[in-house]
């Protein structure tokens, strides 16, 4: 499972239009789907995700991008672009942590530095190693989601591989 990293992108050109792109990945959630997705959204961005009652928060779902590309002389491509990661939710939730925690950190060394200057105990400062460690536990919680994820993630590359009848993302340049 080394193939795929945690936020993989993938970029490929193919033949197909998107509405035929888009008819696949339908056809391939309606017929042959044993994993429950769900395809969301329409043309140019779809979102490739499981049911809601199979989620957990590290569930990773597939965001997919078509746009259609003319090069004069040439016949016309469809660029397809992939991303694979975690709901908007959970990324801007561990995110607004890391920010809060930032935030309140700068407080508690300000009036840590400011207790130390007017020579009182800066009882503040200690405060400052508390949310360190809450930090790093965030940070250890989010690499533990990336393991989780990691089986779901491939399954996910090869359910659009099936769909699009090629190894298209294995074959495709990363971004």
């Amino acid at each position: 499972m080394s193939d795929i990293k945690f936020r993989p992108r993938f970029k490929f050109r193919t033949p197909m239009h998107p509405d035929e792109i888009r008819d696949r990945l339908r056809v391939q959630v309606r017929d042959a789907n044993p994993a429950g997705y769900r395809l969301t959204g329409n043309l140019p961005h779809m979102v490739l995700q499981h049911a809601p009652d199979q989620r957990q928060p590290w569930t990773p779902q597939m965001d997919i991008d078509l746009e259609m590309e003319q090069v004069p002389g040439q016949e016309t491509f469809t660029v397809v672009r992939c991303l694979i990661g975690p709901a908007p939710t959970v990324w801007m939730g561990f995110m607004g942590a890391y920010i809060l925690l930032a935030v309140l950190s700068l407080f508690a060394v300000t009036m840590g530095v400011s207790q130390r200057m007017l020579g009182e105990w800066p009882w503040a400062l200690h405060a400052t190693w508390i949310l360190v460690l809450l930090g790093v536990g965030i940070w250890l919680l989010a690499q533990a989601g990336k393991r989780w994820a990691r089986e779901e993630m491939v399954a996910l590359k090869r359910f659009v591989d099936g769909a699009m009848g090629c190894d298209c993302l294995s074959l495709a340049s990363e971004e």
